[in-house]
């Protein structure tokens, strides 16, 4: 006998094992599981499940599942010759990768909802591929690394105020603008540590703006507005962090 690497569930399991295991049945009676011209499939269907629950099972005095257990196994190895058997014993059960897991984004600012509750408003004027929302709207309020980071170009001018690149552990790429400084370049954060402070602009609009680069994690850029590409300043797009579990998923 050998042990069930997995149990085969009717309608749901595809593999070299389901093959495998067709041989058994259609050699434990004649004709229980005809046998194909181009020989049996790796899928769990039907006509298997019905052999095993309405045969094979109740003479065996197994619980008529229709699924294949280690029991329902030790009895289906009986009827496998040894090419099948050493098929079995060299096969592997293959491993399905995971879905890579969502960044753990934290916020702009301290008390602030995380980057992954936001929708993305409008582009990064000058800057393709940064759609981009603001946040923090306190002139000199401490604004935050979202995630561990490396500011990845030297100063650049935001209109007012002072902006850098930054790259993220998890390979987004991040414009911060407006802020009253800049730092070095090749300057590196943890998550949640201050990276600059908002810069003062007139009429309640001190803001820090930050556009997210997407493409080198998910190949594409992220949704913004209402369309999914505008226009600006308008909302309707999912947030970031549904857009990232829906890319990362795929």
């Amino acid at each position: 006998m050998a042990r069930l690497k997995r149990p085969m569930y009717a309608g749901v399991t595809v593999g070299k094992d389901v093959e495998i295991a067709k041989f058994a049945i259609h050699r434990y009676e004649d004709g229980l599981l005809p046998k194909p011209a181009t020989g049996f499939t790796k899928n769990f269907g039907p006509a298997m499940k019905e052999a095993l629950q309405k045969v094979i099972q109740p003479r065996e005095g197994i619980p008529a599942t229709g699924n294949i257990g280690q029991a329902t196994w030790d009895v289906l190895w009986q009827y496998l010759d040894a090419y099948r058997k050493s098929q079995y014993i060299a096969w592997s059960v293959p491993v399905v990768p995971k879905p890579n897991p969502v960044p753990n984004l934290g916020p702009l600012y301290n008390g602030g909802a995380s980057v992954l509750n936001h929708q993305l408003t409008h582009n990064t004027d000058g800057i393709p591929n940064f759609p981009a929302y603001d946040d923090g709207w306190v002139s000199g309020r401490s604004v935050l690394a979202v995630e561990d980071m490396v500011v990845d170009t030297t100063y650049t001018s935001s209109s007012p105020g002072a902006a850098f690149f930054s790259t993220g552990k998890s390979k987004l790429r991040y414009w911060y603008g407006h802020l009253n400084s800049a730092p070095p370049l090749n300057k590196r954060f943890t998550k949640g540590q201050q990276v600059g402070t908002i810069c003062y602009q007139p009429n309640g609009k001190s803001h820090v703006h930050l556009g997210i680069y997407a493409r080198n994690l998910l190949g594409y850029d992220l949704l913004y507005g209402a369309n999914g590409n505008g226009p600006d300043y308008t909302y309707g797009s999912p947030t970031v962090g549904t857009q990232l579990k829906e890319g990362l998923s795929l």
